[in-house]
């Protein structure tokens, strides 16, 4: 049933990708559905099938062929290169961890190199642009001079804003701090992403798994290409892969690993940084850390993680926001990206019907938002936002009165705030688009319709070459590598029609199939546990089902410019690891859920377990 409520899905979201409509549902529309299904289905028992299997020890040799009187050369040659493995992962084995992350960290680098070469000295982003062109005292998005708008997150203007001042007063030119700072960027997310495949090594996951995920995060050439661009989005994954190593750590333990000091305290900065740097970033971390509590766990653990949850809510929405906001004069932004959808939706409306709308109506709509309603119908674009909603709102404290009036309006004609919702977040579930790119007016539904059999391949884009904004071009010229950057488009491109490797470009897959499979297994797994009596590995997706969500308050979700593409670059990582975890549940659950269980905390807490539980819940914490 899963598979067949996800085959409706994609189903439904490839008209709505193409069309921006969500019908007609015939013959050839349930067709498509049975057939999606029925791959997710076959797809998905295949998957689980091998990621639960028991891993199985082959033992090389011939058994056909007599074993001669000499051991034959490729016998030798396969025995040379099986020992000269072995020795190798036994020294690798031995070294300490540090030396591990670096030696591991450094292949990845060493990968990477084709692409950092090409991009070098990296991509600048427009927002990033704008942000610090603000902090160099230049007006964006018509905020006063020397003030700083919080359309963006304040912490990563001070950041972009800072290194490139600094490089400004050490060597005169702004962009050698900019550089400096893409390095340590680059060779940080490299190291992280090789503690990440230790990290699920050290707690059960075969030998194989990880090195198939390691392989995946030095191969995959979208990680050094989104690593080499300047934006708040590569800033906010230096964060998020701890903090998502941190979260499992603590899952996995019954909240145990709170426990020490250290931790405790590495947990909560960590989180906050992971809270200050993206928009929704704030939401995910809050949410998820408002979930730990809820785990089974002892009573004084549960506590520790809900202080640790409003330690980091209070850092984040209050001390920071007020710590900065006069020094800096931060001026804050209303409350227009809330209102994305809806607008959307009312902007569908005006298409639809635009007779069925009062006087009244119009003039809250009008009061409210910068463009005006008998615009919008002219402006709307199925998959963005933009041209209907603006940065800011005219007249913000007319915001409750427009939610009555948008509520109004969709009991009359609900079908079209359905279809304007679909539309615009299609992009997340469909597997082709329409192949228009239009980004600065509307698209109608008679243009899409014309294009429909062009239709393409819902694929992940990225910004290479840079993009300046109108404040940014008031600084000194930004130095750039155009052939650099060309040739790199032409490597992703290149991914993008590979065989079977350009599977892994489709952004439905990152945001919509893999954690469906993961619900998918989940939901066995959790069979399997409640029978077995062991923990429910269903927790480790709390980050996940946040993230997904976050997903739905954007202005775009179809790759019709780079910003679709930065807002899920965080799946690409949290997925794998979670299939590395999952693998770890399947065939080593006694590593990946250490030596105590429930039981053993419930003795402890009632002071009537074993001396030898008491020790092993102390190894664990």
């Amino acid at each position: 049933m899963l598979c067949v409520a996800g085959g409706l899905v994609i189903a439904v979201a490839n008209r709505a990708a193409v069309n921006a409509v969500l019908g007609p549902f015939d013959l050839r529309f349930w067709l498509e559905t049975a057939v999606t299904a029925l791959i997710l289905f076959a797809s998905f028992t295949l998957t689980e099938r091998l990621v639960f299997s028991h891993p199985v020890h082959v033992d090389v040799r011939f058994p056909l062929v007599p074993p001669p009187v000499f051991p034959s050369v490729p016998r030798l040659m396969f025995r040379s290169l099986r020992g000269v493995c072995r020795r190798i992962c036994a020294c690798f084995a031995g070294l300490y961890v540090a030396v591990q992350v670096a030696v591991a960290g450094a292949v990845i680098l060493l990968c990477w190199s084709h692409v950092i070469v090409l991009m070098f000295p990296g991509t600048l982003w427009y927002d990033t642009g704008d942000q610090i062109a603000q902090f160099f005292g230049i007006s964006a998005y018509g905020q006063p001079t020397g003030a700083i708008s919080s359309h963006h997150p304040v912490l990563d203007t001070i950041i972009f804003g800072g290194v490139a001042r600094l490089g400004d007063l050490l060597t005169g030119n702004y962009q050698n701090g900019l550089i400096a700072y893409l390095g340590i960027q680059v060779v940080v997310t490299a190291a992280e992403l090789a503690g990440a495949c230790l990290y699920v090594r050290r707690v059960g996951c075969p030998c194989v798994f990880a090195t198939v995920l390691f392989l995946f995060f030095a191969l995959f050439p979208a990680f050094p290409i989104f690593t080499m661009s300047i934006v708040k989005d590569t800033l906010h994954v230096l964060f998020l892969i701890p903090w998502l190593l941190m979260v499992a750590e603590i899952t996995r333990t019954r909240l145990a690993a709170l426990a020490s000091r250290r931790f405790l305290i590495g947990f909560i900065v960590v989180s906050t940084g992971n809270a200050l740097t993206t928009m929704t970033g704030l939401y995910i971390t809050v949410l998820t850390l408002l979930c730990l509590p809820l785990l089974r766990a002892r009573r004084r653990l549960r506590i520790m993680a809900a202080a640790a949850a409003a330690t980091v809510a209070l850092l984040a929405m209050v001390v920071f926001p007020a710590a900065v906001r006069g020094p800096l004069r931060v001026v804050r932004e209303d409350a227009n990206q809330l209102l994305v959808a809806p607008m959307q939706m009312t902007a569908r409306y005006a298409l639809d019907h635009p007779d069925d709308v009062t006087a009244y109506e119009r003039g809250v709509i009008d009061r409210v938002n910068t463009v005006p309603f008998e615009r919008m119908a002219r402006r709307y674009n199925p998959y963005l936002a933009d041209p209907v909603i603006q940065y800011a709102l005219r007249d913000p404290s007319a915001v409750p009165e427009y939610l009555r009036v948008w509520l109004s309006m969709g009991l009359r004609h609900p079908e079209s705030y359905v279809a304007a919702f679909i539309s615009l977040e299609s992009g997340w579930f469909s597997f082709t688009r329409t192949p228009l790119d239009t980004t600065d007016r509307g698209i109608s539904l008679a243009t899409l319709d014309r294009h429909a059999d062009a239709a393409i391949g819902n694929r992940m884009w990225f910004q290479i070459a840079n993009a300046y904004s109108d404040p940014f071009t008031r600084m000194p010229p930004y130095a750039a590598n155009r052939a650099g950057q060309s040739a790199a488009y032409a490597w992703w491109d290149k991914w993008k029609t590979a065989p079977v490797l350009n599977v892994l470009t489709f952004t439905a897959l990152w945001t919509f199939v893999l954690p469906l499979f993961l619900v998918f297994a989940a939901l066995g797994r959790q069979t399997s546990a409640m029978r077995a009596g062991a923990p429910a590995w269903a927790p480790f997706l709390i980050p996940l089902a946040w993230s997904l969500l976050s997903l739905l308050p954007n202005a775009i979700s179809i790759p019709l410019k780079p910003t679709a593409t930065r807002y899920m670059m965080w799946a690409p990582v949290m997925i794998p690891l979670l299939l590395a975890l999952l693998r770890a549940d399947a065939v080593a659950p006694a590593t990946l859920w250490g030596p105590t269980d429930a039981r053993h905390e419930e003795d402890a807490h009632r002071g009537r377990g074993a001396r030898g539980s008491t020790d092993e819940g102390k190894a664990v914490a």
